[in-house]
């Protein structure tokens, strides 16, 4: 497997895939609510440090391209930021229609807020 020099990839392995994994992160996870969006995080704890993604969205939120570009501004905020959330960490955003109307900045902060205050994310 190829890996980025800069560290900032989003490579297979930090992405949730199975359906067991969203069950066990839905089920045991600490939901944020965050106004256009919610955040369930999940601490594995498993001794695996990588930090991984799911995104979860319905056609609610608008047609195929305005999801898809939310779940891209959510995937960089991911990929920018990773190396600061706690390691093992399993994370979903669920995706509600306002997220369409609001701009990268306001998510980013929100997203990032959100973290902090659930003490999942640090500065340094």
């Amino acid at each position: 497997m190829l890996k980025s020099s800069s560290g900032f990839s989003f490579c297979y392995r930090e992405r949730l895939h199975l359906d067991r994994d969203f069950r066990n992160v839905m089920r045991k996870g600490r939901k944020i609510p965050a106004g256009f969006l919610t955040v369930i995080v999940f601490n594995r704890k498993d001794g695996n440090n990588i930090r991984r993604l799911g995104l979860i969205t319905s056609a609610k939120v608008g047609i195929a391209a305005e999801r898809n570009k939310a779940k891209r501004r959510l995937r960089e905020i991911f990929r920018t930021n990773k190396h600061k959330l706690t390691p093992g960490l399993d994370i979903i955003f669920i995706l509600k229609p306002e997220i369409k109307s609001t701009g990268y900045g306001k998510i980013k902060q929100t997203v990032l807020d959100s973290l902090k205050n659930a003490g999942f994310y640090s500065e340094q």
